[in-house]
């Protein structure tokens, strides 16, 4: 079998959906799976190359103008390279948005996945409601297969039309590799971090608009004598929820708060083990996969009602709350029952051995085989 992987963006780039695209390629060609990447070329990456894991990635040129970026050789590129299905990933970003409307010219099977409707969620302006509620719907019949990654996608793409017999809720998932040596708590990493009170928290992600680090300081205000957060990621300036205005917020109402920026993975992974309890304040997510890398790591999780989050709870290793009154109430029974945490930490570790991509890519697999074999 021989799929081809199209996202705006690949390694070394780090985000969402590259970090899905890496993930699933990885587990794909661990199954024998031939998989190319076709993605934009980035400043000091080659534009054709077959990397040690034995991903072929192609790159081509994009063309920013204003706020969009326009590919150069994009149909030419695709029609070139070989592949027996077609595999898109996004909506509202150049890889898909310039294929839609070609879609249809293209003969051989292909799938997508459109990473939920981020734009919708965050501004539902009129063009954007057009674009999720009628245009998008419509591109999308040209797909024989919508590989949603919650229940909560899955359900909504149905309601704009879609067939609900092409969907098929897949996930995504994480590189167990990676945590399969819980290690130790690093030695004085509190104290690098500067943290002084004894209940701390952790936000893996950037500072961008829907992650709403504000509502973690707000909550924290309830226990502010004894806990802390820890932010890693990189700041966003000018986005509402921005580290200056958290900071100003957090000083504001007396909330510790130490903002580390962009970490490499092996930090980021101690951090996990280092923290009590990983928070999400975000007011929507595709996903939500810093929640199970907390949990892999052993690490409960709370956080708002958004992307798999109620899913992953199920399990015992998190809590989702409503709203942020029941977030606030949520996080000051957890803080200070360390036996409810013990408890959930354990929980977690187990219910995260589902998201590893060496059994999460098998339900891509069971899609593709489907597809082609119609």
């Amino acid at each position: 079998m021989r799929i081809l992987l199209v996202n705006h963006r690949f390694f070394p780039v780090e985000g969402g959906t590259e970090r899905w695209t890496l993930g699933l390629a990885r587990a794909l060609v661990k199954k024998g799976v031939k998989v190319t990447v076709l993605t934009q070329l980035e400043k000091g990456t080659a534009a054709e190359e077959t990397m040690d894991d034995g991903i072929h990635v192609v790159r081509i040129r994009t063309t920013k103008v204003g706020k969009f970026r326009i590919p150069r050789e994009y149909l030419r590129t695709l029609r070139r390279l070989d592949y027996d299905m077609l595999h898109m990933s996004g909506n509202r970003i150049w890889c898909a948005d310039f294929y839609f409307p070609f879609a249809g010219m293209f003969d051989g099977p292909q799938v997508i996945t459109p990473h939920d409707f981020y734009q919708l969620a965050m501004d539902p302006s009129r063009i954007n409601r057009l674009y999720f509620g009628r245009y998008l719907p419509s591109r999308l019949l040209a797909f024989q297969a919508y590989l949603a990654l919650t229940d909560r996608e899955g359900e909504r793409i149905a309601s704009f039309g879609y067939p609900r017999e092409r969907i098929h809720v897949v996930g995504e998932g994480i590189e167990p590799s990676a945590f399969a040596n819980p290690g130790t708590q690093a030695s004085g990493l509190r104290k690098r971090w500067g943290v002084t009170r004894p209940f701390l928290t952790l936000y893996v992600g950037g500072m961008w608009e829907n992650k709403r680090v504000d509502r973690l300081v707000t909550a924290l205000h309830s226990i502010r004598d004894t806990a802390s957060l820890v932010v890693i990621g990189r700041d966003i300036p000018g986005s509402p929820y921005d580290q200056a205005h958290v900071t100003s917020l957090a000083a504001k109402l007396g909330v510790e708060v130490r903002f580390l920026g962009p970490l490499p993975r092996e930090d980021v992974l101690s951090a996990y083990r280092e923290a009590d309890l990983f928070m999400l304040g975000s007011q929507y997510e595709g996903f939500g996969l810093g929640l199970v890398e907390a949990m892999a790591a052993g690490l409960p999780f709370l956080s708002f009602d958004v992307g798999a989050a109620p899913t992953l709870a199920q399990g015992g290793g998190g809590a989702v709350a409503q709203d942020q009154k029941d977030f606030t109430a949520r996080l000051k029974t957890i803080a200070g029952d360390e036996s409810l945490r013990k408890t959930m930490a354990g929980k977690a570790a187990q219910a995260a051995r589902k998201w590893e991509w060496d059994s999460v890519v098998d339900r891509y697999m069971k899609v593709y085989d489907e597809v082609l074999g119609k």
